[in-house]
């Protein structure tokens, strides 16, 4: 089984070192426009790396592309056209006609999968296993949050908003795990570093009358012990649920390093050969899924409604200035 990686930054690093685990080195073919940048993935993972994309369409078995979001929809078609199986870092696209083009592009259903990685988080799966059963009664009310560092606004900031980087990430577990549809959305932020917002408060109405609150920046002081910070709180009339997704549990401290470093082992580890949870847990599932025919377990639809929920807050945060 041969696999692309399209995009060889961050977080395509990071699919190198799980996708050669799993299928060999020999197997996966990178590509990365950087020349210095291609050469040295080469070098230090044993896999052939080409400068664009279109030398490897019809090649491969399987595609992930981790390209910047804007990105996404051109190579996403052409290897789905070829009838690759694709993975798309999320978000799927950065408009909701591009998403549509590229679920149009499925050769058969279910080939295309959206990288919504925190839908691989045991202690999230195991909210939704109760949330299924209805464990806390009718829902009234929902929070999640997430926040980043400012070292994130500076990275991404220019191109896209902490709604659409974030916010992406926490309406999707709002989605999936009430199964219920946004009936409206109002919302209010800032812009602090830019032309997009970095701050985002979004107070959402779903279908069945419960209220959710969103909210995402990137504000924490980069000197900040923790990265990031992360949760979710459920509230039901019969019982509630809290889950602190900002534990970095691993605290590391060295002669070398007297700071104190904290890891993050629940999505991805630091490990120099292979990394670890939730991204690995994701990343088995697709190719579990190219090898067999079947279909990926977070389909395209899933990413357009995730893309979809996005535009309805940068909506309303747009309508908040007026």
């Amino acid at each position: 089984m041969r696999v692309g990686i399209i995009g060889l930054g961050l977080m395509g690093e990071y699919y190198v070192r799980i996708v050669t685990d799993l299928v060999g080195p020999e197997n996966v073919l990178g590509v990365e426009a950087d020349r210095d940048r291609a050469e040295m993935m080469a070098a230090a993972h044993g896999i052939t790396v080409t400068q664009t994309w279109q030398e490897i369409v019809g090649t491969t078995d399987a595609a992930i592309i981790a390209l910047p979001d804007h990105l996404h929809t051109e190579p996403a078609v052409a290897f789905l056209q070829a009838g690759s199986y694709v993975l798309v870092e999320k978000p799927l696209a950065t408009s909701l006609a591009d998403c549509q083009t590229i679920l149009e592009a499925q050769t058969e259903p279910g080939r295309l999968m959206v990288g919504h990685v925190l839908r691989f988080d045991h202690r999230i799966q195991e909210l939704k296993r109760r949330l299924d059963a209805q464990e806390f009664g009718n829902l009234r009310y929902l929070r999640i949050h997430r926040s980043n560092s400012t070292m994130g606004a500076k990275r991404v900031g220019e191109r896209v908003s902490v709604s659409a980087f974030l916010g992406v990430h926490d309406l999707d577990l709002l989605l999936w795990l009430t199964q219920r549809e946004i009936r409206s959305v109002s919302a209010t932020g800032k812009k602090i570093f830019g032309s997009h917002w970095d701050l985002s408060i979004a107070s959402l109405e779903l279908e069945d009358g419960t209220l959710a609150l969103v909210e995402n920046h990137w504000l924490l002081h980069p000197d900040a012990q923790r990265s990031a910070l992360a949760g979710i709180e459920v509230f039901g009339d019969t019982g509630m649920a809290l889950l602190d997704l900002s534990t970095q549990e691993l605290e590391i401290v060295t002669d070398d390093n007297p700071r104190t470093k904290r890891i993050d082992t629940h999505n991805w580890t630091f490990d120099a050969a292979v990394s670890g949870g939730n991204l690995r847990r994701e990343v088995e599932a697709f190719i579990a899924a190219a090898r067999t025919g079947g279909p990926t377990p977070i389909s395209g639809e899933d990413g357009m409604r995730a893309v979809e929920a996005v535009q309805l807050v940068e909506d309303a945060l747009a309508r908040s200035t007026n």
